[in-house]
């Protein structure tokens, strides 16, 4: 995108002069009196209308952890870059959070708690399209399991078989065991019946709880940034997903994952039988499909010797991650 079109559509559409822009990662600042983030979505327009308004049902149930999208001269949220929808916030001066550090944990953990329940008693949209994770689970699991047979399948088809893809191969069964394991665990949980009851309560998502999006400012407040994947699912997909990050580059700390659980209670009471549904997400080996969709389907060109050493990385941690999820408890 270029500044100069960026220049010209944020002061037509706003009362803002344009001093300079600096692209960052997905985002663009804007340095005018004051500094914006321009975030430009690339979905179509019904996913992006799903994005905006989740934010501003945010916002508009006093969540402050989310910024206020700034509206145009015209009272629009948003405006059209090219081809592309894009909207307006203030910048947030801070830093990452650092999953490494305990003390921001359990606030991380209190903070997602308050966005779930802000995030309840949504309405969806006239002409919008969002993602929908309710019951889906299980499918999910399953699908993805023969997305590791056919990971396999392709090595074999393959006339040299390089270190990356034997190393693959020597854990193949070891991880679809694992498959096999959590997937038969969520089937005879409750998982079912307690979906049912959370679809009841038409909360939300934020469905990428990394590091890099929720920013603490110089206030040390929380802020939470890039919706880009939210989704219409049971807060305990964000709770188990944000427990797998907090303990996916490193040994997994049953320490960090009771500072989470402990911030997190404090605004959504977690019971016997969503325990043991997040218990059987965790078990699932994320990280071992994620790696071969990687490799196999989107051949990302990060080289072969990268990919071994985060393939090792995972094989190395994966003890230490059973042991915490047994460990979760409220």
């Amino acid at each position: 995108m270029e500044n100069k079109l960026i220049k010209k559509s944020i002061e037509s559409e706003y009362n803002i002069e344009v001093k300079s822009i600096e692209k960052f990662k997905s985002t663009y600042r804007i340095n005018g009196n004051e500094g914006y983030c321009l975030k430009i979505i690339k979905y179509d327009y019904p996913h992006f209308l799903f994005i905006i308004e989740a934010m501003n049902h945010l916002v508009e149930n006093g969540l402050r952890s989310v910024l206020p999208l700034l509206k145009t001269k015209s009272d629009k949220k948003y405006i059209r870059l090219g081809n592309k929808n894009a909207y307006l916030t203030k910048w947030i001066n801070g830093e990452e959070s650092n999953f490494d550090v305990l003390n921001q944990l359990d606030r991380i953990g209190e903070a997602v708690g308050e966005l779930h329940v802000k995030s309840r008693n949504f309405s969806i949209p006239q002409f919008s399209k969002p993602r929908i994770g309710w019951m889906s689970w299980i499918k999910v699991f399953e699908t993805r399991k023969n997305e590791i047979y056919d990971f396999k399948n392709r090595i074999y088809q393959k006339a040299y078989k390089n270190d990356f893809d034997k190393l693959y191969l020597e854990n193949f069964d070891s991880e679809i065991k694992r498959c096999d394991r959590a997937i038969e665990a969520l089937k005879k949980s409750n998982y079912l019946n307690v979906m049912e009851k959370q679809v009841m309560k038409m909360g939300f998502c934020h469905h990428d709880l990394a590091n890099h999006n929720i920013i603490l400012d110089k206030e040390n407040n929380i802020n939470f940034i890039d919706f880009d994947y939210c989704i219409l699912d049971s807060n305990l997909h964000d709770l188990a997903s944000l427990l797998w990050r907090v303990n996916k580059f490193s040994t997994p700390s049953i320490e960090k994952t009771n500072k989470i659980l402990k911030g997190y209670t404090k605004n959504v009471s977690v019971d016997k039988d969503e325990v043991e549904i997040m218990k059987s997400f965790l078990s699932f080996p994320q990280e071992f499909w994620q790696i071969g969709l990687q490799v196999y389907w989107e051949q990302q060109p990060w080289g072969e010797e990268f990919m071994i050493n985060k393939l090792e990385n995972y094989l190395k941690i994966i003890e230490g991650k059973v042991n915490m999820i047994e460990s979760i408890k409220i």
